[in-house]
This record gives structure tokens, C-alpha cells and sequence, in this order.
């Protein structure tokens, strides 16, 4: 046999209260069993039999009033003399002191934020100005090699290429195998062939 769970907190509360309401069973028998309190079952019980099932409907727990809410006419005070001379929550709670209503200027503040009356301050956006590092000639030259396309003369060669990062001079040679040998020569040609000293060398 297939049992329904119940879905709302009523429906649950129905299922323990019915059969004692029907005389099915004993109010002690279900509290023995019951996950709830026998006082819980005797208060459900008797406000079934009373007012029916709809009285089983959990209320809400919240309370209808605030006993240290601010009172209305207090409210209305804040915001018209905020609207008429624009003070801030310290100046109106001053002003409200010489006519004897006593309000912090905390729950002025607030206030004047929930009505939407709070003074709007455009945030200044910072531009950052970014300063690219100048080099001097010579601190970084790249050197790269590239193969030369096609075959010439039946044999393949390579293209080394140096750059003076600052000065953007241009040194290149053409060898027929990329090897380090190759790689020293043609670096002693740069270092030959440049006016600066070289610092760094950088592969790319």
C-alpha cells in the first residue's frame, strides 16, 4: 500500500489529528507514537473541532507592530524638512531637538535613504596613464632565424635577423645551416657592426 506524504505543515498536522476526531483512536494511543507533543495534539484537536481544518494553517510568526518604530507623523517631519531645506541628517536632528522631538540622527539617515532622498555622489573615474619604459640603444637586441623559402641552388639557407629594440636597427646574414657556429659568427658581426653596446640579447 502505497502512503502520501503530506506536503504542507496542515496536511501533516491532519493526519495525526483526524482519526482522533473520527474516534478511531485514543489521543494517547497517537502520542505515543507521534513525533509531536501531546500538548501539540490536544491545542490542534481542539482548534479543528472549533474553528475546522483552515485553523491548522501555521500563522505567521512576525509581528504586526514595531514597539520602537518611529511614529508617522515623526517620518513626515523628517522628510518635509529635509525636501524644504535640504540639511543634512545631523542639521535636521539638531533642528528637530529645538522643537522638542527627540530622534536619533542614525534613524534620520535611514529615513532619508528609504524615501530616496540621499544625495547622489558621482564617483570621479581614475584614468591611468600608462608610461611605456624608454631603452637607450644596445639594452635588448632580438635576434631570430628564419628559413629562407625555397632552395637555392639546390641547398636550403637561413635568414638571421638582429633588432636593436630602442634604436630599431637592422643587421641581417644569410648562412646555409643554423647551427651555433653560425650563431656566434653572425653575433660577432652585430657586435662589429653596431655602434652601442650590446647589454642583452634576446632569441626569439
Amino acid at each position: 500500500m502505497a502512503i502520501r506524504m503530506a506536503k504542507t505543515i496542515k496536511e501533516e498536522r491532519l493526519r495525526w489529528v483526524l482519526p482522533i476526531a473520527y474516534r478511531q483512536v485514543r489521543l494517547v494511543d497517537v502520542a505515543r507514537v507521534c513525533p509531536y507533543s501531546k500538548r501539540s495534539l490536544e491545542r490542534w484537536l481542539a482548534m479543528c473541532k472549533k474553528h475546522g481544518d483552515w485553523s491548522l494553517e501555521p500563522k505567521s510568526t512576525e509581528p504586526k507592530t514595531q514597539p520602537n518604530e518611529t511614529p508617522i507623523w515623526i517620518k513626515e517631519r523628517v522628510i518635509a524638512v529635509r525636501k524644504k531645506t535640504k540639511k543634512c541628517a545631523l542639521k535636521i536632528h539638531w533642528q528637530l531637538e529645538k522643537e522638542g522631538i527627540d530622534i536619533h540622527e542614525r534613524t534620520i539617515g535611514k529615513i532619508l535613504k528609504k524615501e530616496g532622498l540621499v544625495r547622489k555622489y558621482r564617483v570621479k573615474k581614475i584614468k591611468y596613464k600608462y608610461i611605456r619604459a624608454e631603452r637607450k640603444p644596445g639594452e635588448l637586441i632580438e635576434i631570430d632565424v628564419k628559413h629562407v623559402p625555397g632552395p637555392m641552388q639546390g641547398r636550403k639557407y637561413y635568414q638571421y635577423t638582429a633588432v636593436d629594440t630602442a634604436s630599431r636597427w637592422r643587421r641581417l646574414e644569410v648562412f646555409d645551416q643554423e647551427c651555433s657556429f653560425h650563431s656566434v659568427e653572425f653575433l660577432k658581426i652585430v657586435m662589429e657592426k653596431f655602434k652601442h653596446k650590446i647589454l642583452a640579447i634576446k632569441n626569439r
